[in-house]
């Protein structure tokens, strides 16, 4: 979308400004914000898996290899588009990093093909930036807050955690694993909801798909540095977004 626009990839806040080395304070401002359990509707959707289950295309077997495809495709795509959220800390101009946060919402929301999973992406957006009003000052959160609350106009999650650990001045590569894994366990918190999968095996699961999400966390960064757009190949879990409205029952909105 930069290069549409005529504009160079942004480099992210200046080095000086950050802490490459977590204090304190940042790691657990970084575990509270990609914390799973975090109140902003993540719980309530399954992003397609839902039927996928219950067309008997995903089982407890063939969960780990699910997941190992999903993290290199949807993992990557939401990952660059952290990192995105995350560099328009580098921007100091309010208005310059609303226009900017306009178009790259415009653009992740053309990427996501399923309406259900579009919408949840935008509502849980929403809602984070909703909750973390007073959490700190900054007239730049504050723009796009006003822009997310009062317009029609898209406000996905992962560019709303990115952008929020950006202005925490957060290192990009710990923001974006973390992010990461909270992606990765809903995931999996989802399908304990949806099939017999046990605490023990998803989190054994969860223990060994860390080098997975760590080698995707890197492919993100270097689609970031490289200006390149990340690519994105699921069209059984878009299948199962769009057929997902027709189950007899659901337990989940998407």
């Amino acid at each position: 979308m930069a290069a549409l626009l005529g504009e160079p990839p942004l480099a992210g806040p200046p080095r000086d400004g950050l802490c490459l080395d977590l204090e304190p304070l940042q790691v657990l401002q970084l575990l509270q914000l990609c914390d799973s359990a975090l109140p902003v509707g993540g719980s309530a959707h399954s992003f397609g898996l839902e039927t996928l289950v219950a067309e008997e295309l995903l089982t407890v077997e063939t969960l780990e290899e699910f997941l190992r495809a999903y993290l290199t495709e949807a993992g990557l795509l939401e990952g660059v588009f952290f990192g995105r959220g995350w560099r328009l800390a580098a921007l100091s101009a309010p208005e310059e990093l609303v226009l900017r946060w306009r178009a790259l919402n415009a653009e992740l929301s053309a990427l996501k093909l399923a309406r259900e999973s579009r919408q949840a992406s935008i509502m849980m957006g929403r809602r984070l930036l909703h909750l973390v009003q007073g959490w700190f000052s900054d007239e730049r959160l504050t723009s796009v807050q006003q822009v997310a609350l009062r317009e029609d106009g898209a406000s996905h999650y992962a560019l709303a955690a990115g952008l929020l650990c950006g202005l925490l001045g957060i290192e990009e590569r710990a923001a974006l694993a973390a992010f990461l894994h909270q992606q990765l366990a809903a995931v999996l918190a989802a399908c304990q909801r949806l099939l017999p999968l046990g605490q023990r095996r998803a989190m054994l699961l969860l223990w060994q798909l860390k080098p997975v999400l760590l080698a995707v966390t890197e492919q993100a960064r270097d689609c970031l540095e490289r200006g390149e757009e990340p690519w994105q190949w699921t069209p059984l879990v878009e299948l199962g977004s769009l057929r997902h409205p027709y189950l007899e029952t659901r337990l989940f909105i998407s």
